[in-house]
């Protein structure tokens, strides 16, 4: 029976398998149709040729690898020596450059007291050269200073032997521009005399020139014309005439000098009026404290001085010539303590009680005038009622 059945489907299989083959061939030829296989295998053979291009190349940058290893080790070593080498060459640099700062201290230091040592000269020509090499001396100074600075910075230990010998030849160059600015101011020479300020000031030396004037030039000069103004009449009204003999000073002949307009320079601002002749009159009113004490209780004497004090100012402040030298006029801690000793408060105080009481016044005769009226027109109401 089963091979009975089999063989009903034998051909059926054998129809299948012819089919199947039809099938395939037909596929196989419709490929060889869609690809070109000479195509394909150039391109193939172009591939292996590439393959073995990037193996060489692979083999090449495989010694060029083997060989930058190889260098590398020297020039790591080249690199530091190169950097030590470069970090010897700036500790050099600087080396030079302190010795180069050493060489001008010691040479500026020759200088200036070459410059000292000159002998002084007689009056004449032989005095104007004297006067130049001082002033010459004067700005050496000022670099000398900014050189001490500079050293001082990087701490060099070779110009702290030179520090006596400096301060020697700062006080001689001092004294004799001291000495300088005595005979210009004596003779009233204006030019020699403001020469002789801003080499105090090329110096570095503009608070000891202040100090100079105030002290030997402006107090033996002021005080006794202050104590004369006190002396001349009562304490209570002394205040205004110490402040008009302040303005006569400033004005005048001893001061006029110092007030050149060469001595305006807005980049060294000397401040001589303020620091001096100001400062002076300040001490003084400061130094006689009864002065403002004969002033308490009395706010018309007080109003008076007060006057006086702020219009010596203005006047004083108009002799300055640049906007600097008035704003530091105006903030000078001298007047600011003056104008305290004035006790405005107080003074406000009086004068408010003192108008309170003659509105009081005058309210109080009003009241007694209205009261007046009234009793006089009430007795002529009873009067006139009387007659009839």
């Amino acid at each position: 029976w089963i091979l009975s059945r089999c063989r009903l489907f034998m051909p059926a299989l054998s129809s299948l398998k012819r089919d199947l083959t039809d099938t395939l061939q037909s596929l196989a030829s419709e490929i060889d149709r869609s690809v070109d296989v000479d195509q394909f295998r150039s391109v193939s053979a172009g591939i292996a040729r590439h393959e073995e291009s990037i193996e060489s190349l692979c083999d090449s940058l495989a010694v060029f690898e083997e060989t930058c290893s190889a260098l590398t080790t020297p020039l790591s070593s080249v690199a530091e020596r190169i950097g030590a080498k470069l970090d010897e060459r700036a500790k050099l640099n600087e080396q030079r450059e302190r010795l180069r700062l050493l060489q001008r201290l010691a040479q500026t230091l020759h200088h200036l007291e070459s410059l000292l040592d000159r002998p002084p000269a007689p009056e004449g020509a032989g005095a104007a050269e004297a006067l130049d090499d001082l002033l010459r001396a004067a700005r050496e100074m000022g670099r000398l200073r900014i050189l001490r600075e500079r050293g001082a910075e990087q701490k060099l230990r070779a110009v702290r032997p030179g520090l006596e010998r400096w301060e020697r030849v700062r006080k001689t160059l001092l004294r004799k521009l001291t000495d300088s600015l005595h005979a210009a101011l004596a003779a009233g020479d204006e030019a020699r005399a403001a020469r002789v300020v801003l080499g105090f000031a090329d110096a570095d030396a503009s608070a000891e020139a202040t100090h100079w004037l105030r002290s030997e030039w402006v107090a033996p000069r002021l005080v006794p014309q202050l104590k004369g103004a006190v002396a001349r009449g009562t304490e209570r009204d002394a205040l205004p005439r110490i402040c008009a003999e302040v303005l006569v000073f400033a004005r005048g002949g001893a001061f006029r000098p110092l007030r050149a307009a060469a001595l305006a320079d807005p980049q060294r601002p000397l401040h001589l009026l303020a620091d001096s002749v100001w400062a002076e009159a300040c001490a003084f009113l400061k130094g006689t404290p009864h002065l403002f004490g004969s002033l308490a209780g009395t706010p018309a004497a007080l109003h008076a001085a007060h006057t006086a004090t702020v219009a010596l100012q203005a006047k004083l402040e108009a002799l300055l010539q640049t906007p600097a030298e008035r704003h530091y006029f105006r903030c000078h801690p001298a007047g600011a303590d003056l104008m305290r000793r004035f006790n405005l408060p107080i003074y406000f105080q009086l004068r408010v009680q003192e108008i309170a009481k003659q509105l009081e016044a005058a309210l109080a005769r009003s009241d007694a005038a209205a009261d007046t009226a009234e009793d006089g027109d009430g007795d002529g109401g009873g009067g006139g009622g009387g007659g009839e």
